[in-house]
């Protein structure tokens, strides 16, 4: 896709100008927050079809409404997607075997390879 990309945000699912952010969520999960200021309505669509097609659907009583089992960094974890202001938030939580810290280094990596090459994930 065709376009001007500001150094503080990238190309993700096909779309220009998003901005990436990573956080901690006590006690044992990540959020990585995907926003932009143009076209909201894609990124949530392309964000909940990524997610339905990297994992499987969450059979857990009690599990999130949405949850899809994934792995990361050789470890598994659920992961939701909600609306935010502005984009939307990707909520990553480990299972009770796997480690926090190798989950983060990978979801780490795949925003620093995607903030540094020309290319649109």
């Amino acid at each position: 896709m065709a376009g001007y990309r500001n150094v503080s945000t990238t190309c993700v699912f096909g779309l220009r100008g998003v901005r990436i952010a990573l956080e901690d969520e006590a006690p044992d999960a990540l959020n990585v927050r995907l926003t932009m200021c143009s076209d909201l309505p894609a990124l949530r669509q392309r964000t909940r079809a990524f997610l339905a097609k990297e994992g499987t659907e969450v059979s857990t009583p009690g599990a999130e409404r949405g949850a899809r089992e994934i792995q990361l960094g050789h470890e598994r974890a659920s992961a939701s997607v909600e609306d935010i202001r502005g984009g939307v938030q990707i909520r990553v939580v480990p299972d009770k075997t796997s480690n926090v810290a190798s989950i983060r280094n990978e979801i780490e990596a795949r925003i620093a390879r995607i903030s540094t090459d020309n290319r649109c994930y």
